[in-house]
């Protein structure tokens, strides 16, 4: 009997402990989070860390979408500089940006009910994509059509976001431009629904490396 109760306590601790210090002390930490002021002395800038929210209906869309399978929302920390100089990881998209991009802290997911941090990177980090996204007509063109911009691209279309129509005078600004075998048939034009452009939103106010109120003092560049 003693044995057996050895062997219950034993397994409850081996699952327990774990469960405790990777579940509930991280949510219990997080929930009792708020922003940070920043000290326009010390850091350069007013306002508050991080300034800018997530958009949040198109993060319904991210999370519908399976998004967070292939793309993670994470920098992770840089030991000894193994990782050297992250390029176009953040803000700074110079060949060797004069300090590497800071790794994500919890106070960068602020606000968002899950921080999708995501299991692999079949895709590209978007943790700071809003900083490096190309103009937002690319951007669709890439989620209606990847293959339209690279052919090697292994990037599932969402084309149950868009909308092809028989263009009736003038044709949208809001059309993609699609040409070759990615175009539609005469006469018709492919637009964005309401969740394609609630998507895109979201993808562009993705900036998770603001400054970190007292460890840095330069300011980020204003969210456009």
């Amino acid at each position: 009997m003693t044995q057996f109760r050895t062997f219950i306590l034993a397994l409850i601790a081996s699952f327990g402990l774990p469960w405790l210090c990777l579940v509930v002390v991280p949510a219990v930490k997080y929930q009792a989070l708020s922003p940070l002021p920043y000290d326009k002395e010390a850091d350069g800038m007013d306002g508050y860390y991080p300034p800018v929210p997530i958009n949040r209906q198109g993060q319904l869309v991210y999370a519908r979408e399976g998004c967070v399978q292939c793309h993670t929302q994470m920098i992770r920390p840089t030991q000894l500089a193994l990782d050297g100089w992250r390029k176009g990881w953040g803000q700074d998209q110079e060949a060797r940006p004069a300090a590497p991009v800071r790794s994500n802290e919890l106070r960068d997911y602020l606000g968002e009910p899950y921080a999708f941090l995501g299991v692999q990177r079949s895709g590209p980090d978007l943790a700071n994509y809003g900083w490096r996204a190309p103009e937002r007509a690319v951007v669709h063109q890439m989620l209606y059509a990847p293959k339209s911009q690279h052919d090697w691209s292994n990037m599932p279309a969402f084309q149950h976001l868009y909308v092809e129509r028989l263009a009736q005078g003038p044709v949208s600004s809001k059309a993609l431009k699609l040409t070759g075998k990615f175009a539609p048939k005469a006469g018709y034009e492919v637009v964005p629904t309401a969740e394609a452009e609630a998507l895109v939103d979201y993808l562009l106010s993705l900036k998770k490396d603001y400054p970190v109120p007292a460890k840095a003092a330069v300011a980020a560049t204003p969210a456009p």
